[in-house]
Formats: structure tokens, sequence, C-alpha cells
């Protein structure tokens, strides 16, 4: 039977990616998307289709995960056979920022897509974060029944909400199949790139700054190239099983001047240090239970992966920074600028 995928957020970084790949492998494709960050769908569109199958269908609509009717009108319509729910707010700042929008978004309104999911018999991959695991105070790789520590913004807390949601209403249910992946930071590039996940920002300031400033260059952080990324969810549908609901998919585990220096061997810079404003991460997680069950061995190495950021972010730095990053931030501008600054 032929796939088909439906995508809230699918005009969304991780949304846009996986319906490229989806469509070049010859499956159909619904993107549902409300266009927050104001994203030119004619443009999107014609990226993410650049390299599809003729067999492969595309179909885009406009909509709101808050809108029940909607939503489920037209996955009644399109009959998907995965939907992949990517349609909520992806950011520390954007949700502190607005913590009321992103309970109704990350929360109530994705409650109500897994319930819709769970009544017309669909799988779902949900993801949460890697963010969940926090501060850590030793240098230890994190496994996913690790004890987590207390969220300390809005994003985390949503993440952990969901998925004891998600726990209680497979323990109710288990045949309602779901899974909820807990991806390191992604980076790389999309039909829908974001400028300030750690790596592309990082990038971005050797390439406009000629310096990467750094605060606690001794923290860790987790990472995948987002083309590993969607290898790795493909690798699930390719098994169409699972034996756990919760899994870790990362690559790399770096200190920020780890991330730094493999910029650095790409893009002529220096590093040097900055204030702390407010990102206090510190992880590492063991991604062994995902990579052993699923047959999944990263092996794009980080410095390739800068070569590819660099070479886009130089093609479109004057016009990036012109248009006050049109598209590309899920943050506000301000912010964004205090931190480039």
């Amino acid at each position: 039977m032929k796939q088909k995928f439906f995508i809230t957020g699918g005009m969304g970084y991780l949304g846009s990616a996986f319906a490229k790949e989806a469509l070049k492998k010859g499956y159909d494709v619904c993107l549902y998307d409300s266009l927050i960050y104001e994203q030119n769908p004619s443009r999107m569109i014609k990226e993410i289709s650049e390299n599809k199958k003729e067999s492969a269908e595309l179909k885009f609509i406009i909509g709101d995960t808050r809108n029940k009717e909607l939503l489920k009108s037209s996955l009644e319509y399109f009959k998907p056979t995965y939907v992949l729910h990517f349609g909520e707010l992806s950011s520390v700042y954007a949700c502190n920022h607005n913590p009321i929008f992103t309970e109704n978004i990350n929360y109530k309104a994705s409650k109500q897509v897994i319930d819709i999911c769970e009544e017309l018999n669909l799988k779902v991959f949900y993801n949460s974060t890697s963010s969940v695991y926090g501060t850590q105070k030793e240098s230890k790789l994190m496994k996913e029944e690790d004890p987590l520590p207390e969220p300390t913004d809005y994003y985390c807390r949503y993440k952990l909400k969901m998925e004891e949601y998600i726990k209680d209403k497979t323990g109710k249910n288990p045949n309602f199949k779901i899974i909820v992946f807990r991806p390191a930071t992604v980076f790389g590039l999309s039909p829908r790139f974001r400028i300030e996940l750690l790596p592309n920002h990082f990038t971005y300031m050797a390439i406009s700054r000629k310096m990467i400033r750094v605060s606690e260059l001794n923290a860790y952080r987790a990472a995948i190239d987002i083309d590993e990324l969607i290898q790795g969810y493909f690798k699930v549908i390719e098994k169409d099983k699972w034996k756990h609901l919760i899994y870790n998919i990362g690559h790399h585990n770096m200190s920020k001047k780890g991330f730094s220096i493999g910029i650095q061997k790409v893009v002529d810079c220096k590093i040097g240090s900055a204030p702390d404003i407010g990102d206090i991460r510190n992880l590492q997680i063991d991604c062994s239970r995902f990579n052993k069950e699923f047959n999944f061995y990263p092996a794009i190495s980080y410095e390739k992966s800068i070569e590819k950021i660099a070479k886009w972010i130089k093609n479109n730095l004057e016009n990036l920074e012109n248009s006050n990053f049109a598209e590309v931030l899920n943050m506000p501008l301000n912010k964004w600028q205090q931190i480039c600054n």
C-alpha cells in the first residue's frame, strides 16, 4: 500500500524537510500549517516538490490545529498512513515569550490532534525534545528512563505534559500506535530554514561577524543533522513497529566549544565569550535504544554538515539581513538581535 503522510506544521523546519524526502520517494503528502512564521507557500511548495516523483501527490491546507472541525475533516479526507504532529511552537524563547499561546498550541491543541488520531485509528509521530533533560550536573549520557528535572521553561513544561498525556492514553488503549521522539537539537538545511538553532546560529555568526560569541563554553548539547533525523523517521516507517513509547534520537554530543571549533575548521573566524542570556541547558543523550532497534547509525560528519550550512548562508546572507530574517526565526526578532550583538 502506498504511504501517505499528513504533517501538522508541514511548512515548518522539520515538516517541510520530511515532505521533500517523502515526495522524492514517491509517497503522498498533505501539509497542514497555519503559516504563523509568514512563510511564502509558493516558494516553499516549489522547493519541496523539486525532486518529487510523478506518482507522488502533494496537498496543502492552511489550517490551525486548534480548528477541530477542519483538522478532523482534513484527516478523514486524506486518509494518511501516518500523522506527523510537528505543529507546535518550537523554541524556548518563543514559548517563554507567550506562555498562554504556548499552552493553547503545544498542549490543548496537541491533545486534540492526538485524540482525533486515536478516534480515526491513525498512527502518529510526536516530537518531544531532548531539552527535557535540562541542566545536568554531571557528565552523563541521559537515557529515556532517567529521572527528569522540573522544567524551567514553557517549552519543556508542555512537552512533558504531552508525554504524560500520551502515556496515559496508550496505557488505556494499547492498540493506539504512537511513537514519541526526544530529538537532539536539529540543524542543517530545510525548505524552511531556522537560523537560531545552535549550529546554524554559530555558523551565521562565523560568516557575518567573523566571531562566534558563546556563553557557557563547556556546556554540552546533543545535535543531529536534519537529513539524518529524517532518515531515522523513515527507519521507523519501514519497520512499522516499535517496542517502546519514547526514544532519544541524535548524533553528536559536544560542548558549545566543540561545536564552535568544528565551525572554525570550515569558516575563518574567532571564538569569544558572551554573557548568559538565560539558556542554561547542559545535556548529553544516549541514543542506543533507537539505534539498535532500528539499525540507525548516523554517519554525516559535523564538518560536512557545516560546509552545507555555510555555503547556503553565504549565498543568502544579504537577503536574510535585509529582510530582518523573515521566515527563518522561531523567536522574537529583538531577542535574536540581542543574541547576535
